[in-house]
């Protein structure tokens, strides 16, 4: 974990397995992903982390970084303020931002996709449990957009 570096930005879609979080690493991925997005002056929204073409951080043990839209947009949030210095939320990244993206160029990415034999299912809040929470309760399909929430929620239907 100590040598873990990004080597690149894919898309959601890509074969790099998501990185397993836990105690002993979460916060250690999250702060090298910060210090990318301070380095590299990047900017954008949860939409765009799980739709562009380069939101998806690889790791140099080939994994990557998959998060729910309102988990990358808190990720955001906690690199930036407000314009007069003031706290924001996840939802000043959430969907989408009022001003222009900076993403990450497309570059090849050397290193192959890790094979695991657990992969994680990306980083969420307590909110995106929330409301798999109340659409379970209700008896309601979940229309989601978020494809981590749409990933954990049909899981959750195929184990009943």
């Amino acid at each position: 974990m100590e040598d873990l570096k990004i080597v690149g930005w894919t898309n959601f879609e890509d074969d790099f397995p998501t990185k397993v979080l836990n105690n002993e690493n979460f916060q250690k991925i999250l702060n090298l992903i910060k210090i990318e997005i301070y380095e590299k002056d990047y900017i954008f929204s949860g939409e765009e982390h799980q739709y562009g073409l380069t939101g998806v951080p690889v790791f140099s043990d080939g994994t990557c970084f998959r998060a729910s839209m309102r988990a990358w947009g808190s990720l955001m949030a906690s690199c930036f303020t407000g314009p007069n210095g003031e706290e924001i939320s996840y939802m000043n990244f959430y969907m989408s931002l009022g001003e222009d993206s900076r993403m990450p160029e497309y570059n090849e990415i050397t290193v192959k996709p890790a094979v695991l034999e657990e992969e994680g299912i990306g980083a969420t809040l307590y909110e995106d449990k929330q409301v798999l929470q109340e659409a379970f309760a209700m008896g309601m399909e979940f229309m989601t957009t978020d494809k981590v929430l749409k990933n954990i929620y049909n899981k959750i239907k195929e184990s009943e």
